[in-house]
């Protein structure tokens, strides 16, 4: 068995990982390449270091852009094989895949119209179409064969809704092997989701490191920090901008400030939701309660409720509505996409609230380099927002609480409770992330076996 990084090495965008097992092939992930150089990103975008129609199939850890966006890209260039997720991974894949390629074409729209210039879509909406014929979905811990002499199985990651961690049991010739892909591995005490599936034994792991280095504040003070926050901002008479990751962060908010309402915590001020993308996952969410946890359960379920819908939230879709939120005077919280703050309608909300000193930026996942979010977190004094300058003068809170990713300490834990492990691939993380996984594994777990960092483009035999 060969190993080729073709993508999420050294950085935490773009994962992809060529299997190649008696002469068949397996991707693991096809993810976008976001931020960072744009030309960079479009050429590793358009060209893969493999040839797609030799593909015998793909298994998809979970819908993130950043593990399944490159996916209609894929098939345009001759992928016919299958695609293997789950079933909420599959719906979350639509939904994220049509967003990207409306996106895609509105931008592309407006450079011609403003600039005078062709630029063309990486894909339009008729190629997801295409893609969504290919997928074939399986529950958690139903064994499958995407290729001959190859056992998949599905295991919660619990990072996102469907999320999983990948266990193949390999035959070649004589010999057998075992190999885990944690995708993004999901951490334990989290709303609405199980806590992530422990593997208990694996020949070879392929590893995320994104946040190698950092450790989360506990979620038990998540409750206490934001009624603290919110309050806060409202006595000021400020408003509350949190931009969203659509997928998981968002509804995670939603459940959380539900809760704070209904206990009398925070004021009803207005909620709004700004983001059509959001709403359809909200729903996609709503239609696969099997896999929420046992408190969700207790909490909403069991009373007949929806932790994602009440009093107070709105839920903005159409553009003429999200322009009225900018009219709202009163203190209010408003979560809109982008979570990296590089496109969508947070940059409208960043244009019209950042130089005002009562606003509040809260700031609830990770900014990867290169991006407004980054430059925001970082504090520089003036950012560009739609080519335009402006005084970064908002107030700044990061929560790193509502991180879906295990930390450093989850990590090695997660990893030092699987038995037998010969070899250890870090990728999913920024260079030094990958690097600190790798001398903490070493030094805290007292690894004997061997651990690589891979370049892009790396292949290693197994």
């Amino acid at each position: 068995m060969r190993i080729k990084f073709c993508g999420a090495a050294k950085s935490v965008t773009g994962s992809s990982h060529l299997l190649t097992i008696n002469d068949k092939k397996i991707l693991l992930d096809c993810g976008m390449v976001q931020g960072g150089d744009r030309k960079i990103a479009r050429e590793r975008n358009e060209k893969f270091l493999f040839s797609p129609a030799e593909v015998d199939a793909v298994i998809l850890s979970h819908a993130h852009i950043d593990h399944s966006g490159n996916l209609p890209t894929l098939v345009k260039a001759g992928f016919r094989g299958k695609i293997y997720s789950t079933i909420g991974t599959k719906d979350l894949v639509k939904v994220l895949l049509e967003d990207s390629a409306y996106i895609q074409e509105q931008d592309a729209d407006f450079i011609l119209r403003h600039f005078g210039q062709r630029a063309v879509p990486l894909f339009q909406v008729d190629d997801v179409k295409a893609v969504m014929r290919l997928f074939q979905t399986f529950e958690y811990g139903e064994k499958f064969a995407p290729i001959e002499n190859v056992s998949a199985t599905f295991f919660d990651a619990g990072h996102v809704l469907g999320s999983a961690i990948v266990s193949l049991d390999i035959k070649e010739k004589t010999s057998k092997t075992s190999l885990v892909f944690t995708g993004d591995l999901g951490r334990k005490n989290m709303p609405i989701l199980n806590d992530p599936y422990q593997i208990v034994a694996a020949d070879t792991l392929i590893t995320e490191s994104t946040y190698a280095s950092h450790i989360h504040d506990s979620f038990s003070n998540v409750h206490e920090e934001l009624t603290w926050i919110i309050n806060d901002v409202v006595k000021r008479g400020g408003k509350i901008l949190i931009p969203g990751f659509s997928l998981e962060r968002t509804q995670e908010l939603v459940y959380v400030l539900h809760e704070l309402y209904e206990d009398g915590k925070i004021p009803q001020i207005p909620i709004f939701v700004d983001s059509p993308l959001s709403s359809k996952i909200s729903a996609v969410f709503n239609k696969h309660q099997k896999y929420y946890d046992k408190e969700t359960c207790i909490k909403f379920l069991n009373k007949k409720k929806s932790p994602f819908y009440f009093r107070g939230l709105n839920y903005t879709e159409d553009k003429e509505a999200s322009k009225k939120i900018n009219e709202v005077k009163e203190p209010c919280i408003i979560i809109a996409a982008s979570g990296m703050c590089e496109a969508g309608r947070i940059l409208h909300h960043l244009r019209h609230n950042i130089e005002n000193p009562k606003t509040l930026i809260l700031v609830v996942g990770f900014m990867a380099a290169g991006t407004l979010g980054r430059d925001i977190v970082e504090g520089r004094p003036r950012v560009k927002i739609f080519k335009e300058w402006f005084r970064n003068r908002a107030e700044v809170v990061v929560m790193n609480a509502f991180s879906a990713h295990a930390d450093k300490l989850e990590l090695l834990e997660y990893i030092k409770k699987i038995k037998g492990l010969k070899k250890i691939f870090a990728v999913h993380g920024e260079a030094t992330e990958c690097a600190v996984l790798r001398d903490n594994i070493y030094s805290i777990n007292k690894f004997g076996g061997k651990i690589i960092v891979p370049e892009y483009g790396n292949e290693f035999e197994i």
